[in-house]
């Protein structure tokens, strides 16, 4: 039974882990300041691209469409790959 546990335990941390969803948070945090590359070295230029082939930088919002609606999704990071977060299930409507 202890080894069942385990085993599902790590698989959630699995998806935990791997979802990506912490990375793109902190990315979007204002307050997080990323520390200098060491020397010799740089950081990937990670970017999304929306619809129209455009650059979206990480932890910017954007409408996409979805099928045949929209929703509001942010870039981020997610297995040292760029991605799309769903937000909302609707984009804000303007006035």
């Amino acid at each position: 039974m202890r080894q069942i546990v385990f085993i599902v335990g790590l698989a959630l941390l699995g998806v935990t882990i791997g979802s990506g969803h912490a990375a793109a948070q902190l990315i979007s945090n204002p307050n997080f300041t990323q520390p200098p590359a060491k020397d010799g070295y740089s950081y990937p230029d990670y970017y999304c691209t929306d619809s129209e082939g455009e650059r979206v930088e990480l932890g910017k919002m954007v409408c996409l469409t979805k099928g045949s609606h929209q929703v509001l999704a942010r870039c981020g990071i997610s297995v040292n790959s760029p991605a799309w977060r769903e937000e909302a299930e609707s984009c804000p409507k303007r006035n």
